[in-house]
């Protein structure tokens, strides 16, 4: 009896260890199909993980843009110094279904007007060469 009660404790860590992991890849709270245009200044930059976060301010409005993680970035040309606070920047993603939460994920653009970049998501390009490890 002792035996089988350690091992579903053993098994109930190791599922509350992974509802984490399991929880930040949802992207049950954004419509995946949304093509949505957001148009903006960098304010910050956090180049970290899980994701790179931009803050971009349009008006009124300051939007989270979830983008890719730096593990991901590292494995293409995108680097770090190619963005910069100030710069504008363009994103065309899918928004939070709670409009008032301005947040975007599942990034299918990116680009940098001023700097004629323009990344495009793999899932759209068909282009594996640019996975970026969504």
């Amino acid at each position: 009896m002792g035996n089988r009660f350690y091992r579903l404790v053993r098994l109930l860590s190791l599922l509350l260890a992974a509802a984490p992991v399991l929880a930040h890849h949802s992207y049950a709270d954004y419509d995946r199909d949304e093509v949505y245009e957001f148009r903006g200044t960098i304010t910050e930059i956090h180049w970290g993980n899980p994701h790179i976060i931009f803050m971009v301010r349009s008006g009124t409005t300051t939007m989270r843009v979830e983008w890719v993680t730096v593990t991901g970035a590292d494995k293409t040309t995108v680097s770090k110094d190619q963005f910069a606070v100030g710069d504008e920047l363009v994103v065309i993603g899918s928004r939070n279904i709670n409009h008032d939460r301005h947040i975007m994920a599942v990034v299918k653009e990116l680009l940098l007007p001023q700097k004629n970049f323009h990344w495009v998501s793999p899932s759209r390009s068909g282009n594996d060469k640019q996975s970026l490890g969504l």
